[in-house]
């Protein structure tokens, strides 16, 4: 991927182009009725709409010099900009038109919407399940993002078995999952660097070169940002490391401070563009920013945000969340970018919530049908015996079943011996256990 072109510089163009620019101002306010309606709908599109990266706009076929269209866009930037200053660096960002709705539907959004999604009583039975689930999913995905090669099902049979991890990709995976409910228990507290350390060391623990890069900020300059397939290209110089206790400070003052109002949701984004920018580790900066945006959307009791999985959505486009960062980084830290790419993330991992929950409604459905047929089989059983039917090939272990329906061993071992009994699945010799797996001679 390329590194976004720089805009170009801002006075040079005033200075070459000032009466051609003021024209435009003027077209743009309607003092002049000549071209005012085309430069207004260039700035309502590109400035809102699609809010536009220099690097992209001199590509477009536009009326007019891109150069001249960029200082008028930037212009009225300028206007609407929201400065944060981290240590010595000036940031901004935007809250765009369009923000305004998407983070108004966030805000309606609520667990009790997956009660109105799920047929009532069964809401309850559920809710655990699919918390679990979706926990699982960001920390594969989570770490996915950041190299680990294991499989979605080789990693949740992990995490539900609960199986000390073999591998690095393995043991980045439980790490995850272990700091993502971490991070849930300690949604009360405030932001210090001693709790970004706890769980930075929560999520690199045993993962790193060195283990002591799990306790401390990173001492050294070193540390750049490069192209996972092509390490020749670099990204990214992160802030000097003499510079990062200042900014962590300052990271932490403003997560805190509630002197002046920010949405929740765009200060959790801003938190997770800010951990990677000042990239205070060696490495996981990824991860624990990741981790930090969930901390504090649960911190402002956004309880939804445990049934989404974020990160699955950034590794379906790893290139576009590495782009996010780069067109703010190259435009004089605007974080509009990166917000906006990451509140249309989180509008498309409310929507797969919504459509996952309708599919898991027909699924039950189905599993009420199937305890209606057999007399004494309970919900539980008939979710279990439901997945058995649907994976039929697949053998399943009593640790398995316990991880997946959060139930002890006994009593996940008592439903398998149940549906053995009524000759819904049969069971054999597995390593030094036994597994369980679908009768070939019945269709239930």
């Amino acid at each position: 991927m390329k590194i976004p072109q720089r805009p170009p510089d801002g006075k040079t163009a005033w200075d070459e182009h000032q009466n051609e620019i003021n024209d435009l101002l003027n077209a743009y306010y309607n003092t002049l009725p000549e071209g005012s309606k085309d430069i207004r709908e260039l700035v309502r599109k590109y400035n809102d709409t699609e809010y536009i990266h220099w690097d992209e706009l001199r590509r477009k076929k536009l009326p007019r010099d891109p150069v001249l269209i960029w200082t008028i866009l930037k212009i009225l930037r300028e206007n609407d900009y929201i400065k944060l200053e981290i240590g010595k660096v000036l940031f901004f960002y935007i809250v765009l038109r369009k923000f305004l709705k998407q983070l108004h539907l966030i805000d309606k959004a609520s667990p009790a919407s997956l009660d109105r999604l799920l047929d009532g009583s069964l809401a309850v039975v559920n809710r655990q399940q699919y918390l679990i689930s979706s926990l699982m999913e960001e920390a594969i995905a989570s770490s996915q993002l950041e190299g680990a090669a294991t499989t979605r099902q080789i990693a949740k049979k992990i995490l539900r078995e609960g199986k000390k991890p073999r591998t690095h990709s393995e043991r980045m995976i439980v790490n995850n999952y272990r700091t993502i409910n971490m991070v849930r228990e300690k949604k009360d507290l405030s932001l210090t660097p001693d709790l970004i350390l706890e769980i930075h060391r929560e999520i690199t623990l045993g993962t790193l070169e060195d283990e002591m890069d799990e306790n401390q900020f990173r001492t050294t300059d070193d540390i750049v940002v490069r192209d996972k397939r092509d390490p020749t290209l670099i990204y990214y110089h992160p802030p000097k490391a003499a510079e990062i206790p200042a900014m962590i400070e300052g990271l932490c003052t403003f997560a805190n401070s509630d002197d002046e109002f920010i949405h929740p949701i765009l200060k959790a984004i801003i938190i997770h563009f800010l951990i990677g920018y000042i990239h205070p580790f060696n490495d996981g900066n990824g991860r624990t920013a990741r981790a930090l945006f969930y901390w504090y959307v649960l911190k402002n009791r956004y309880d939804l945000f445990e049934y989404l999985s974020i990160s699955r959505i950034f590794v379906n486009a790893p290139a576009k969340y590495t782009q996010a960062y780069l067109l703010t980084e190259t435009d004089f830290n605007d974080m509009t970018y990166f917000i906006d790419f990451n509140i249309g993330i989180i509008s498309r991992a409310m929507d797969d919530l919504k459509q996952y929950i309708e599919r898991k409604q027909r699924e039950q459905r189905e599993s009420i049908k199937i305890v209606d047929q057999i007399p004494d089989l309970s919900f539980r059983q008939a979710e279990i015996l439901k997945d058995i039917i649907k994976h039929p090939d697949r053998p399943y272990s009593v640790g398995e079943i316990a991880g997946k329906y959060k139930v002890s061993l006994q009593t996940a071992r008592s439903d398998l011996l149940f549906l053995e009994q009524i000759g819904k699945v049969r069971k054999f010799k597995m390593g030094k256990g036994y597994a369980f797996i679908k009768k070939r001679d019945e269709a239930h």
